[in-house]
């Protein structure tokens, strides 16, 4: 992202004052790399975890030692740390149906036949089951745009409330997790080995 571009998404005063501590952050940190077992490592970080973080295996393919479930506090400032969908059951059924032709769900039976399978070790929906049809926390995420698969629903006469907690994938870092941890007096070699576990902070003249 360009200046310019920065600029018109934080304005002209807020630009200034953003950019410098950017620009001193980078200055800190040149070549300075997060490693593991002296390997760069894929640095997965999202915005707000809900109070703990994620397994990468549990949200992609691959199991990576240093991308492990942790506890991240001070999150609940964050604009997004809890969200509501408030959507009618024929809203609900159609949307899925429509996805979904076979399911066997109506708005009459669908509080009957919705029921989370599986969660993982940082609260998220791993599988749930709604009528015939068994899908990934992920897939039901993306079908109604939540802010990350860690929800519970609700009814409430002819209609559903799907709470989200979070935002983002949840592996890794996140990032309102970390600014609480700096406004606490953590250095940023504390935040790194918080969230990437066994870790080290090296500098890239030491590896290469």
């Amino acid at each position: 992202m360009s200046e310019k571009q920065l600029e018109d998404r934080w304005g002209k005063i807020n630009f200034y004052k953003y950019w410098k501590k950017v620009s001193s952050a980078v200055d800190q940190t040149a070549g300075i790399i997060i490693t593991y077992n002296s390997q760069p490592i894929d640095p997965l970080f999202h915005s707000t975890s809900g109070g703990k973080t994620e397994n990468s295996e549990e949200v992609f393919s691959t199991k990576l030692p240093y991308l492990r479930s942790v506890i991240s506090e001070g999150e609940e400032k964050a604009p997004k740390f809890v969200s509501k969908l408030t959507i009618s059951r024929n809203d609900f059924v159609k949307k899925f149906n429509a996805k979904f032709p076979n399911s066997g769900i109506n708005a009459k039976n669908v509080d009957n036949n919705l029921k989370i399978l599986e969660t993982s070790e940082g609260g998220r929906v791993k599988k749930i089951q709604i009528g015939k049809i068994q899908l990934k926390g992920t897939e039901f995420r993306s079908l109604y745009n939540l802010n990350s698969t860690n929800f519970d629903i609700h009814f409430s006469g002819n209609i559903m409330i799907i709470t989200t907690i979070g935002y983002g994938h949840g592996v890794g870092m996140s990032q309102y997790g970390a600014n609480s941890m700096a406004q606490k007096g953590k250095t940023y070699q504390d935040i790194l080995k918080h969230y990437y576990n066994g870790v080290k902070i090296q500098n890239i003249k030491d590896i290469f």
